[in-house]
């Protein structure tokens, strides 16, 4: 019995064996793991090697030398060893350089086409006056697909994710990439940098933002059959593929333009921007500064706006995001500009051209943070508008100034800077009213205002300035220091109030003693007398010869010519103690007129002076100056300024003196015609 169960044993041993020996070969062993692998061959051997040894073929590039495939791990490390494999790739994951959550959603755009900050930074307006508009250049955007949009027009499109052949967008992302390359500039929502271009939809990653090497090489290499123009990569790994270099080289031989975002770790650049074929991009904000998230580094060749991006969004709404995915696609829309006007050149050409648009950031030259610098798009036309002309001054208050000019006659003239005290204040366009008014300003000051022009590609002139002054601030009335003072008031009291009584008593008895010469000769001496008057009292006598003036007659002689004089001679006369009749000649013409219009003056001015009457020779001739004597009762040459008057209301006084004043002329007048 021990024998027959020994040979049993035996026997069940060695089946086990035999078994197992006909087991298939797993990656380690017993487990039977596989791998996706993309594998280069160096020759047909090396092709039919992979096929033979691969579990299963996935794709069978065209434009590499390359076999997507399926394949035990252990005997992958045995294909490693041939001469006649170029390189082995794992299909590692690819993930977009930012994903869909960094994208807020909103309903509507506030801002018009023209107002947002990346388009006018990098100055795509410019290009579209030339004429570039990206129209005819083929976009191929590899990213999660593009959604319909009222914005975007779609040409055509492609998926290799494997759940579907639909390249719509599920995720949000390449939808945010398309409207910044070629949103259409229809006066709704926004606008992108080329917005005439053709843009294709080729979905290489899923609704979370991700796929793999072999989408991502298969998307690539329908856009190089597909006769695409220029790449928009807005993806990243960590992973060098020498299938995926092969790939971008590849596409650049075959003339097109890659562009690929830096990567957001704010770190090390990522693939595939770290490639030589492929333009890397890094990202800054408003102010042009690079941004904290950005990835920079020696791959670097360029920097675009990358902070607070408003675009195209799912469901027919926008978006706004950040990000070196944000920053990429401006690079490339405007590499569909240049290409537009310049369709001789090679890619290689065109890559040199766009370090001619930028603004150089950082360092001088080329560094590891901007590249060459932030894209700006530099027009041909580069002579300025002429200047505004006959730039003056309008109109001005005491907290406002306006200017008026005349706008140059260049067909190509857009725009009016206003700067005041550069600083600037507005900006008029050139088919508004060439006037401007500067408020809430100080009284009393000057300002420097300088005007610039500026054509519709955005070439400025030098400018023109111009020093206005803003209007004083008028004192009250009342005010002491700007009335006639009241120490001069009183002196003009006390002139009047002589002239007034010299007057009454003998200007009827001398008037026709003095011959006209003599009256010329006395008034001459009479107006040198009088220069030595307050500035205050000649003011008042100068509006009051102009009244005088219109009163005397037509005809009268010309002794009396300038009748300024002939009261300076009767203030003169009174001061000296000389009757102010003895010096004047008589005139004819008719005294009724001068009394006419002397009374009307004296009525107006609410005067309450009598106008004597030169018939009667006996009558006294009494003023409001001679009525204020008697009611003092003081003598003339001891009289003193009242105390309380003086402290009265200086604009009543200044009307007294006017009236004392006119009664004075009034006697005079009727005096010299007697």
């Amino acid at each position: 019995m021990s024998n027959f169960k020994l040979s049993r044993l035996l026997c069940v041993i060695f089946s086990v064996s035999v078994l197992i020996s006909f087991c298939p070969r797993g990656t380690y062993g017993m487990d039977g793991s596989q791998v996706e692998a993309i594998i280069g061959y160096e020759n047909e051997l090396g092709k039919q090697f992979i096929i033979e040894n691969s579990n299963n073929i996935n794709h069978h590039f065209n434009k590499i030398a390359a076999l997507a495939v399926t394949i035990d791990e252990d005997v992958l490390e045995e294909i490693n060893d041939s001469e006649n494999i170029s390189y082995i790739d794992q299909n590692a994951a690819v993930a977009l350089s930012n994903n869909a959550q960094n994208i807020t959603e909103i309903s509507e755009v506030e801002m018009g086409e023209m107002e947002q900050w990346n388009i006018q930074s990098i100055g795509a307006p410019y290009a579209w006056e030339e004429g570039a508009t990206g129209n005819g250049i083929n976009i191929a955007i590899i990213d999660t697909g593009i959604f319909p949009h009222s914005d975007l027009t779609i040409s055509g499109g492609f998926s290799t994710v494997d759940y579907t052949k639909e390249w719509l967008d599920d995720n949000g992302h390449g939808t945010h990439v398309a409207g910044i390359i070629g949103s259409k500039r229809n006066d709704t929502g926004i606008v992108g940098v080329a917005p005439e271009s053709n843009l294709y939809a080729v979905k290489a990653l899923d609704a979370n933002g991700e796929g793999t090497l072999t989408d991502l090489l298969e998307a690539m290499e329908w856009s190089i059959e597909n006769d695409m123009d220029i790449l928009n990569f807005s993806l990243s790994t960590e992973e060098n593929s020498l299938a995926l270099k092969d790939m971008m080289d590849m596409a650049y031989e075959e003339g097109m333009l890659i562009v690929g975002a830096s990567g957001n770790d704010g770190e090390n650049v990522t693939y595939p921007a770290k490639y030589e074929s492929v333009i890397g991009v890094s990202a800054v904000d408003g102010r042009l500064n690079i941004t904290g998230f950005s990835s920079t580094g020696d791959e670097v060749e360029f920097s675009a706006p990358g902070l607070n991006i408003v675009s195209t969004y799912l469901h027919d709404s926008y978006g706004e995001g950040s990000g070196t995915s944000q920053a990429s696609p401006h690079v490339t829309g405007l590499l569909a500009l240049l290409k537009q006007k310049h369709p001789e050149m090679a890619n290689s050409d065109l890559r040199a051209e766009l370090i001619n648009h930028v603004q150089d950031l950082g360092e001088k030259g080329r560094d590891s943070f901007y590249g060459y610098g932030f894209i700006t798009y530099v027009p041909d036309d580069q002579t300025a508008p002429g200047t505004v002309k006959n730039l003056k001054q309008t109109k001005s208050s005491t907290d406002s100034l306006s200017v008026g000019w005349g706008n140059p006659v260049d067909a190509d003239f857009a725009r009016v800077h206003v700067y005041m005290d550069d600083s600037l204040i507005t900006t008029i366009n050139g088919a508004d009213a060439s006037v401007y008014t500067l408020t809430e300003l100080a009284a009393d000051t000057e300002y420097t205002i300088t005007l610039y022009t500026e054509d519709k590609v955005g070439n400025l002139s030098e400018g023109v300035s111009y020093t206005a002054k803003t209007a004083a601030v008028q004192s009250d009335p009342d005010d002491e220091s700007v009335v006639v003072d009241e120490k001069n008031d009183v002196d003009s009291d006390e002139l009047n109030d002589g002239k007034a009584a010299e007057s009454g008593n003998d200007g009827h008895n001398n008037a026709a003693s003095q011959s006209s010469d003599k009256a010329k000769e006395e008034a001459n001496q009479s107006g040198q007398n009088n220069a030595g008057s307050t500035g205050k009292h000649q003011e008042v006598n100068a509006d009051l010869n102009k009244k005088v003036t219109a009163a005397l007659p037509k005809d009268k002689d010309d002794s009396i010519e300038n009748p300024s004089v002939a009261s300076g001679e009767s203030q003169s006369a009174a001061k000296n103690g000389e009757p102010a009749n003895d010096e004047q000649s008589s005139i004819g013409g008719s005294p009724d007129s001068a009394k006419t219009e002397g009374s009307s003056e004296l009525a107006e001015r609410g005067d309450s002076s009598e106008i004597a009457d030169p018939s009667d020779n006996n009558k006294s001739y009494e003023t409001a100056a001679g009525n204020q004597e008697k009611a003092d009762e003081k003598p003339k040459d001891t009289e003193e300024p009242d105390q309380n008057s003086e402290e009265g209301n200086i604009f009543t006084r200044f009307f007294e003196a006017i009236g004392k004043l006119f009664a004075t002329l009034a006697n005079w007048i009727t005096a010299l015609f007697n």
